[in-house]
């Protein structure tokens, strides 16, 4: 984590539930309700209604020169990226895309596979703080709250 686009609270403890929870740890559990389940008419339904039906979309841009199946790996090895920021992610619910788009500038290396292997490591982390960075800068508009503004940061 740097510059706290995590919201400096670090990562989840894998630790028993016995233990207290430190201040500032992220908890493991989350509240997920099944959109079948909403007893709210559609006009009722507030943001905090629909937390389960989000979808995120990404683009990755490089200047390799990509083939489809390299961009398409990357693209596999990008989606870490999402698992790393987003939980839950790739619910039935929601349609979690990343788009690789190449301009095919620089040629690989003689060992494609450790530069597809780089660049996919490299998207993954990007991805991970491009959304963290997203929703820990983002503010609250009308009946949607903010990280910043719910935590009260």
């Amino acid at each position: 984590e740097r510059n706290s686009e995590f919201g400096g609270r670090g990562a989840p403890k894998f630790e028993p539930e016995s233990e207290p929870k430190k201040i500032n740890e992220l908890s493991l559990d989350f509240d997920f309700e099944s959109p079948f389940q909403q007893t709210e008419k559609s006009s009722e339904k507030s943001a905090a209604g629909s937390v389960s039906m989000n979808t995120t979309l990404c683009v990755v841009a490089t200047d390799a020169a990509l083939t489809k199946a390299q961009s398409q790996r990357v693209a596999i090895m990008a989606q870490d990226g999402f698992a790393r920021a987003i939980r839950p992610v790739h619910t039935p619910f929601d349609g979690d895309t990343i788009f690789v788009l190449a301009t095919g500038k620089i040629p690989l290396s003689a060992l494609p596979p450790v530069d597809i292997a780089r660049i996919g490591m490299m998207a993954a982390d990007c991805v991970a703080r491009a959304i963290s960075r997203g929703v820990y800068a983002a503010e609250s508009l009308g009946i949607w709250t903010s990280y910043r503004d719910f935590i009260r940061i």
